[in-house]
């Protein structure tokens, strides 16, 4: 996907939650708001996303909890000087889990 021409394209699959999307996206690109920019051109912004998002569901997300862009890296491989790769893995924090946790729940 592409929202403009000088936009690089990312990939990613989903699973609907609650009326919700929870997608991961690989970055084939280290381009600063990529995957913000692109979901909120395919009209799906990111939960909690200020810059991008619509400002009635930013105040529905804060009364879930959610006090930040829904976006958490939990995978990286870099490049080492000496051709190997270090690869990284993060679970999902406590605050971003929780909000999902509380989908099935009314506000």
């Amino acid at each position: 996907m592409a929202a403009s021409g000088t936009s690089k394209e990312a990939a990613g699959n989903g699973e609907a939650l609650a009326g919700c999307t929870y997608a991961e996206a690989e970055l084939l690109t280290g381009r600063t708001h990529q995957i913000r920019v692109h979901a909120a051109y395919l009209g799906a912004p990111l939960a909690g996303d200020d810059k991008y998002g619509d400002r009635e569901a930013l105040r529905n997300w804060r009364r879930r909890g959610l006090k930040r862009v829904f976006l958490h890296a939990h995978r990286m491989a870099l490049p080492r000087p000496d051709g190997s790769t270090l690869e990284l893995d993060a679970p999902l924090p406590g605050d971003l889990r929780g909000v999902l946790d509380g989908l099935q729940q009314p506000v």
